[in-house]
């Protein structure tokens, strides 16, 4: 019998425990966490987790889900979904982009529409907000996984987002990765 792929999100208010409460409720049903990221935002918990479970497992996570809100105070959402490897097919090259600047309100989108206008897939994507040590200035840093398709260059990737430094300052790195 083939493995299921279920995405789990859940929001909540903060607390001790609450990474013990979601994990072990995913165990106890034959769930497997094969990637996800956890952290507070504001005083909210944010969960975002890829589950690998047998056809059984995934029937019984996806039945328990109330049992999780309740237990753990969270809005759960569950849905189905194809392995990394059926998603990720095709001939790109995955890249790094790191960019670091002065914060400023819709940097996100002004990186996001050159990239879709390359046709360029956001894999991942990471944002911080934090105060300079010594000058207290608000700075952002970027940090996104992109799969980039055959016919485009990492040269033009940069050239589209150089204008994301020019105005406000800053810096940009754009590297190759490898594929995990």
């Amino acid at each position: 019998m083939s493995d299921c792929y279920l995405v789990l999100g859940a929001v909540g208010p903060d607390r001790k425990g609450l990474v013990l409460d979601v994990t072990r409720f995913l165990s106890e049903r034959g769930g497997n966490i094969e990637d996800g990221q956890m952290s507070v935002l504001g005083g909210e918990f944010g969960v975002m987790l890829l589950v690998r479970a047998s056809a059984d497992g995934a029937t019984r996570i996806e039945r328990d889900a109330g049992e999780l809100e309740k237990l753990t105070g969270t809005t759960v959402l569950l849905r189905r979904t194809h392995s990394p490897k059926q998603h990720r097919q095709g001939e790109t090259m995955p890249c790094r982009v790191t960019l670091e600047s002065f914060d400023r309100a819709g940097l996100v989108s002004a990186f996001a529409e050159p990239v879709r206008e390359l046709g360029i897939n956001i894999v991942s994507i990471e944002t911080v907000a934090f105060e300079a040590p010594f000058s207290g200035t608000q700075l952002f840093r970027l940090e996104a996984e992109l799969d980039v398709p055959r016919g485009v260059s990492l040269a033009r990737l940069r050239e589209s987002l150089a204008s994301l430094t020019q105005e406000g300052g800053g810096d940009i790195e754009v590297r190759a990765i490898g594929r995990e």
